[in-house]
This record gives structure tokens, C-alpha cells and sequence, in this order.
């Protein structure tokens, strides 16, 4: 397949997963970020890390402010992510939402020092679309992909998304990095049996 015809398709799947997820009423979100975060507390390698990276979520993402909140409850640093410029992504450790500023997208972001990426242990990351390979498919910045590669290789990275947002391929460019499991409301898919 030409990069032009997978560049069209990524577009489109995209467009379909943005348009879906949009039409999700707030129950609807509440109820699947609610499975999904009960997961997330199950998964060994999220009790075991000290650090860990989230996300604010905004426009119907899976949100995960609970489970961020009962994790600093167990004392642990969470991380979220802060633009610092172009395609560039810094770790940045979350006090409260109170302490967030919006930032160039309208997304909370917290102030303070970066986190150095070799501390983090472990990074729940966003995405538009998923496939079961790993890869996903963001709003095409590439923000992540560059800040994933940042990482230590034993840093666990956890894609959530919801169930209808797995597609069979996202016609993954060179450069994307996959995550090693992904979380849905209603299942989850094992990409790196690596960290169990």
C-alpha cells in the first residue's frame, strides 16, 4: 500500500473514531472510564510502578482523574504531560487541579520542573485509535511518539481507549512507538507479555 493511500486511511480512521467518540453522552463516559480505571488498578505493573505518567482528558477521553487521584492517595508521584513546544512533550508531576494551567490546546497542564523520562515507570497514554499490534493513532502531531521514545525500554506504556475505538490496523508510519497493553471498557488486549 503507498504511504499516500495509508496516509488516507489514518486520516479516515481518524474522522470515524473522533465523530464516535464525540456522540458518547456523559453517562456513557462515565460508566466506561469507570471500567476501565478498575482495570487499570488490577494491572500488576501500575501497582508495582512509583511513577506514572496520565493524562487530563478532555473532548469524551477515558477519564482517568479518580484513578489519578486514588493513586497520589498510595503515595505515589503522578506525572502528567506539558507541552513545551512543538511536537515536544515534558513530564511534569501533578499536585491538583488546582495547580494546572491550560495549555496551548485547552488541555490542563501542570507547573513546575520536568520529570527526567527515565524516572517514569510507567505512562497510561490517549489515543484516537488502537490496533492489537500496539500502535495507535493520535490527532497526528506526533507528540507521543516522540516523548515515548524517551523512555527507559523497561517502562511499562498502557494505551486506553474504548472498545470501539480497537481498529484491525492503523497503518502504523516507521517512526510509532506501540504500547504494551491497551484497556478497554470491555476487554484487554496483551501486546508485550514482557512485563509479567
Amino acid at each position: 500500500m503507498s504511504s499516500v493511500h495509508s496516509e488516507q486511511k489514518r486520516q479516515l480512521l481518524r474522522a470515524e473514531m473522533g465523530q464516535r467518540r464525540s456522540r458518547l453522552d456523559g453517562a456513557q463516559v462515565e460508566a466506561f472510564s469507570r471500567a476501565i480505571t478498575a482495570k487499570l488498578m488490577a494491572l500488576e505493573p501500575l501497582i508495582q510502578a512509583r511513577t506514572i505518567m496520565g493524562f487530563a482528558s478532555i473532548g469524551n477521553e477515558v477519564d482517568l482523574r479518580p484513578w489519578l487521584s486514588a493513586q497520589m492517595e498510595r503515595g505515589k508521584t503522578i506525572l502528567l504531560p506539558r507541552v513545551e513546544g512543538e511536537g515536544i512533550l515534558a513530564a511534569v508531576e501533578f499536585k491538583g487541579w488546582a495547580s494546572t494551567l491550560p495549555g496551548p490546546f485547552g488541555i490542563p497542564e501542570p507547573a513546575g520542573a520536568k520529570t527526567p523520562p527515565e524516572e517514569i515507570e510507567a505512562v497510561i497514554v490517549p489515543g484516537l485509535v488502537f490496533d492489537p499490534r500496539g500502535y495507535r493513532l493520535g490527532y497526528g502531531k506526533g507528540y507521543y511518539d516522540r516523548f515515548l521514545k524517551l523512555l527507559r525500554p523497561t517502562t511499562f506504556i498502557c494505551g486506553v481507549c474504548y472498545e470501539f475505538q480497537v481498529a484491525d490496523d492503523i497503518f502504523p508510519h516507521t517512526g510509532d512507538v506501540p504500547v504494551h497493553w491497551i484497556v478497554t471498557e470491555k476487554s484487554e488486549l496483551l501486546i508485550n507479555w514482557d512485563f509479567f
